[in-house]
């Protein structure tokens, strides 16, 4: 009865779960160059016996026509060998490094994959510049495992098994003794690989530390900027560096050993050589050993160097892989919170476009790791064609409420329904191409207008066209957005390339451009989660205006904090702590004297009238009141 491997092995049988999934699948590849390889090694060992052949030769039949004719056959057989090495050699580059880099960017696709396909949840708790680390420096230690690090355990191990038995056959006794110190070498590799796994983890952990440092400082420069802290975030970046410095100078010095320890290992064999071989040659002359015999086990020794060494550093990159593995799986190892049915329960929704009737019912919400309720017990029933507003205080639930419906967050308790069909039931795809989200945040990618604002056209990337023929949506939803004049005044339009998240822009016209980049795609709900709050009120009359008048028009769900946003709603929803607390028109909420509608209301009455008052009185100030004289 097969007994189950041990935890150790078991262990290591996952940390090479990439290595031998690559290996497998550029198998075809990974044999060309190891085969090549194998040839290169073969022939390694001709020079050494030739060069005895050149010196027993060149002693025996000194000065004769036959040795310089001998020593001419032996010449163009090493160059005929070198030639043929040469040209394995390329093969074996070739073969093994194109295998590692395609392995490389298949473990970099399905890497960010898996990421695109894990849910909002995910990265709330998780940091980006671990997450980029991860692309960057663990992809790249897989990478180099399976390429140099195949490569030089490939090639010591061919060594081993080849320079050993040219060895014996030249002198068995010879070579026993001179071998005697490299059962050392294993035992050196083993004590330095333990330490190497330990250090190197620790090492990938503050490298992923520094670049989510360095990533959230150049994101946030201004926020440092403003509040003068540039020395200080220099000093935290600087004393990471020096931590990241030490931690890879542990594993340096740990590395570093194994090169002079299997050097001295070597040189004991050499010794030997130098002292048993010399000895009989001196004493017996060639009737033991020849010169030619020990000029060429002398290069054996040399050779025999290389494959000690070669074990440290396939070792070194093997660590670095299990290390790198480690952290890539678990990342691979979490599950979206957002599960996709195997099939789609309603077969006509690929290309279906719904009426845009939304409901919500007894859902209650609980972010992932807290145990607050954000959401408790809310049903919302909204028609087709109906504009909503929500409206409450801060953290009452308005985002969260509107998240769940493309499914950023998984709906575990309570149903939202579109057109009566269970979101649950939806293609997660088929789902978002019937929304136009937008959220809080305003992100724009480091590209022109045109493609910024284009980017929601799925049917254009799935049949393979150009924007071009796009002109018309694009500019159509830049009107609605009223940011279609402002764009033509930019040096070069629509072609004009934003800088990193659109800094280049201001507030509202970021607002703006998201808002049109949600009605390019002609959305049959429209979710604007405040996003108005950074344009005038003029302009959010304006657009508001307009998206009652666009092509296709269906359902608006919109959260604010301005009543100028929401007055103008078919209806308004008022959440507080997680509940709808009132419901009904601006006029209806306004009359009920004392609720949460009419408090907010009055509060910014209130505001406007001081600020109208205050604009008045600044007016109204004769010329050079504030001035000195």
């Amino acid at each position: 009865m097969p007994t189950s491997p041990s935890p150790k092995g078991s262990r290591l049988y996952e940390e090479t779960t990439f290595l031998r999934f690559y290996l497998w699948k550029y198998r075809k590849w990974v044999g060309i160059g190891l085969g090549a390889l194998v040839v290169v090694d073969i022939l390694d060992v001709l020079p050494p016996l030739l060069l005895k052949r050149v010196v027993d030769v060149a002693t025996a039949h000194r000065g004769t026509s036959e040795s310089l004719r001998r020593l001419v056959e032996l010449g163009l057989i090493y160059f005929a060998i070198s030639l043929l090495q040469g040209g394995c050699r390329y093969l074996w580059r070739m073969y093994l490094v194109r295998a590692s880099l395609f392995a490389g960017r298949d473990l970099r696709v399905k890497y960010a994959r898996h990421l695109f396909g894990l849910s909002v949840s995910f990265f709330d708790r998780h940091r980006m510049g671990d997450l980029m680390s991860l692309a960057t420096q663990d992809v790249e230690g897989v990478r180099l495992a399976m390429g140099s690090g195949v490569l030089v355990f490939a090639d010591a191990v061919f060594y081993l098994l080849t320079v050993p038995v040219a060895m014996w056959l030249l002198s068995p006794q010879l070579t026993l003794l001179c071998c005697l110190p490299l059962p050392l070498i294993p035992w050196v590799v083993w004590v330095n690989e333990q330490k190497v796994h330990e250090r190197l983890e620790k090492v990938q952990e503050c490298y992923g530390r520094i670049s989510a440092m360095v990533q959230e400082n150049l994101n946030g420069v201004r926020v440092v900027k403003g509040f003068a802290q540039e020395n200080i975030q220099y000093h935290r970046l600087r004393e990471l560096g020096e931590e990241y410095m030490r931690l890879s100078l542990s594993v340096a010095r740990v590395q570093s050993t194994t090169g002079p320890l299997m050097d001295f290992v070597m040189s004991i064999g050499m010794v030997i050589l130098l002292f048993w071989g010399g000895g009989q040659l001196i004493h017996q002359g060639d009737r033991v050993i020849t010169l030619g015999t020990l000029v060429a086990f002398q290069r054996f020794i040399q050779k025999m160097i290389w494959p000690m060494a070669a074990l440290g550093m396939a070792a070194n990159y093997f660590q670095r892989s299990r290390s790198s593995t480690n952290r890539l799986q678990k990342v691979f190892d979490h599950r979206s919170d957002i599960v996709e049915l195997p099939t789609p329960i309603v077969p006509q929704f690929r290309g279906f476009r719904t009426q845009g009737g939304v409901e919500f019912k007894n859902v209650h919400f609980t972010f992932p790791g807290t145990d607050r309720p954000v959401l408790s017990g809310v049903s919302l029933r909204v028609e087709a064609g109906e504009r909503v507003a929500l409206i409450g205080t801060v953290a009452s639930g308005k985002s969260t409420l509107l998240g769940l419906l493309p499914r950023l967050y998984p709906v575990s308790d309570g149903m939202v329904f579109i057109d009566g069909v269970d979101i649950n039931e939806w293609p997660v795809e088929e789902l978002r191409k019937q929304l136009g989200y937008v959220s809080q945040e305003t992100y724009l990618f480091s590209e022109s207008v045109f493609e910024n604002v284009a980017f929601g056209l799925h049917h254009w990337v799935e049949k393979g066209h150009s924007l071009d023929g796009y002109s018309h949506l694009v500019e159509e939803s830049t009107e609605l957005a009223w940011i279609h004049q402002e764009i033509q005044d930019l040096e070069s339009a629509y072609k004009t390339r934003l800088g990193e998240r659109g800094v280049s822009l201001s507030g509202g016209q970021k607002q703006r451009l998201t808002i049109a980049r949600a009605l390019a795609k002609e959305p049959s709900i429209l979710v604007l989660d405040d996003a108005l709050a950074a344009v005038d009120l003029q302009t959010e009359e304006n657009i508001l205006k307009s998206l009652r008048s666009r092509r296709n028009r269906n359902t608006e769900l919109l959260a604010a904090h301005r009543i100028s946003t929401v007055q103008h709603s078919d209806r308004i929803v008022v959440l507080d702590r997680g509940t709808i607390a009132q419901i009904g028109t601006h006029s209806q909420l306004v009359s009920q004297r004392g609720g949460i509608y009419w408090k907010f209301y009055e509060k910014q009455k209130m505001r406007e009238e001081l600020e109208n008052n205050q604009d008045e009185s600044i007016r109204n100030q004769p010329a050079g009141v504030f001035s000195r004289d």
